[in-house]
């Protein structure tokens, strides 16, 4: 059966046998009219919160997640699949079925055989609280809501990534639900093409993922250096820019790191505080003593004068703990992207950049631009071949991202030209990057997002998609295609 296009389908939901999918389920089912439908259907970034989906399906159970790929397939409504909902792009709303895999989020940790089992609805935060303390960890990102199913099948990439390598590279095996209704373990020796493909092929493509084994991580010591240094003013932001692009084009795997130029608390024209505007945030960690830390960031220091400087010795957990320990953010409307780089910025680049930046719009917390060069690849990242994994970016130093915040009371005309500016410095970042982008951090607006997200990689994941989706049940609007025959 044809899949339909669902808008304005929500009032049919009854002649679709929702009542009888429910009585199927182990879980919840919701609609529209459910008083805690509106909270279950809110995403992360709140520009697709009026997507509205037929109903919404919360998962206890792979045989729950079953029940509602077979129903989806025979009712011809599309399934979307959400964990934590943080796809920058809304690619986890639909007007179809909503299957929430949230309800499955257990974390069992087996130290003996140095693994970790890890439900597809649990949460980076879930997985921490499992692991802290402990001398094995899982190389994650920054974000404690994130789920992590959606973080693996994307790559996954954090501060311990350069060390560690990326998340998706430590999967052992995954289940998953197929559009078939079947459940499947995909691993070296079984489903071994589906297994390439969920290490970095992105969520949403092949199944629903019900479960993972990831290998846990040695610490490699318990006592790391961490630092925050701070400049203001174009000139020593400039600097320091170049200073610290430079350092990690040539650091060891142990340093990790991002800068972050941001135009919050733009002070009014003709104020004294102008001088003091923008200002550039470096944050990072080193595996090793503090001592050897400062020498590698020696030229950073001596680039521009700091007016805030922090290098210290810290323990591995308390560390991840303050990196991670950002507070929940409230609803909020977001753009974000990345392209990979490989060699450091022109400075002629570089001051633009932060021009563009300090005259951006908006510039208050309620909402905001900003561009970040993340040194989170590189390293480990890079000594697995490309066509290993589908996660094909193996040759680059660091990730260059601009990103726009904004808060539901923002004006629509101050929202509208954010975006502008979004598009148009992406735009203009372009010629100096790698023609790759991030797919953990997609955009719709990336011209043959495909190609850019998985590379060499996308033939052999079309390939992987007509074997195990050929009807094309799993789709959105940057969804892995059907190879052609």
């Amino acid at each position: 059966m044809a899949l339909w296009s669902l808008a304005g389908c929500a009032s049919e939901a009854n002649s679709k046998g929702l009542d009888a999918l429910r009585a199927t389920l182990s879980g919840t089912l919701l609609l529209p009219t459910d008083p805690s439908f509106a909270e279950q259907n809110q995403p992360a970034n709140d520009e697709f919160a009026s997507i509205t989906p037929i109903a919404i399906a919360l998962c206890a159970s792979p045989q729950d997640v079953a029940a509602c790929v077979n129903w989806c397939r025979n009712e011809g409504i599309q399934p979307v699949i959400r964990g934590g909902g943080h796809s920058y792009a809304g690619f986890s709303t639909t007007q179809g079925l909503l299957i929430k895999t949230t309800p499955m989020n257990s974390v069992r940790v087996d130290e003996a055989n140095q693994t970790v089992t890890i439900g597809a609805g649990a949460l980076n935060k879930e997985l921490l609280a499992h692991v802290v303390n402990t001398n094995f960890m899982v190389p994650i990102g920054t974000c404690l809501e994130v789920g992590f199913t959606g973080l693996v099948l994307g790559g996954g990439l954090g501060d311990n990534s350069r060390w560690a390598g990326v998340t998706a590279d430590h999967l052992v095996s995954t289940d998953v639900v197929l559009a078939n209704g079947q459940s499947v373990t995909a691993n070296a020796t079984q489903e071994a093409d589906l297994f390439w493909a969920a290490r970095g092929g992105a969520g949403g493509n092949f199944g629903v993922h019900t479960s993972h084994v990831v290998s846990l991580v040695e610490i490699p010591r318990r006592q790391i250096g961490a630092f925050e240094l701070k400049f203001h003013g174009i000139q020593d932001c400039v600097s320091s820019f170049m200073a610290f692009d430079k350092i990690m084009h040539s650091a060891p795997d142990r340093l990790s790191g991002f800068l972050a130029i941001t135009n919050l608390n733009r002070p009014a024209n003709g104020t004294r505080g102008a001088n003091k505007y923008p200002v550039a945030t470096f944050c990072g960690s080193y595996i090793g003593p503090v001592d050897e830390l400062r020498d590698l960031l020696r030229p950073l220091q001596h680039s521009g004068k700091a007016f805030h400087t922090e290098i210290v010795a810290q323990e591995f957990w308390q560390a991840q703990i303050d990196w991670l320990s950002v507070p929940k953010l409230p609803v909020h409307g977001l753009a974000e992207t990345a392209h990979f780089t490989n060699q450091p910025l022109p400075a002629k680049v570089v001051d633009q950049l932060i021009r563009r930046v300090a005259a951006a719009p908006g510039g208050s917390p309620d909402a905001y631009c900003e561009v970040r060069l993340m040194c989170w690849t590189g390293g480990k990242v890079n000594t697995v071949a490309p066509d290993a994994t589908a996660y094909v970016h193996r040759s680059s130093t660091g990730l260059l991202r601009p990103a726009i915040w904004w808060q539901p009371t923002s004006s629509p005309g101050l929202q509208r030209e954010m975006q502008g500016w979004f598009s148009d410095t992406l735009r203009f970042i372009t010629p100096f990057c790698q023609p790759s982008a991030f797919q953990n951090w997609p955009y719709r607006g990336l011209p043959d997002a495909l190609t850019q997200y998985y590379g060499s990689n996308l033939p052999r994941l079309t390939q992987v998609k007509k074997a195990y989706d050929p009807n094309n049940l799993f789709h959105y609007e940057q969804s892995i295609p059907v190879a052609s025959a």
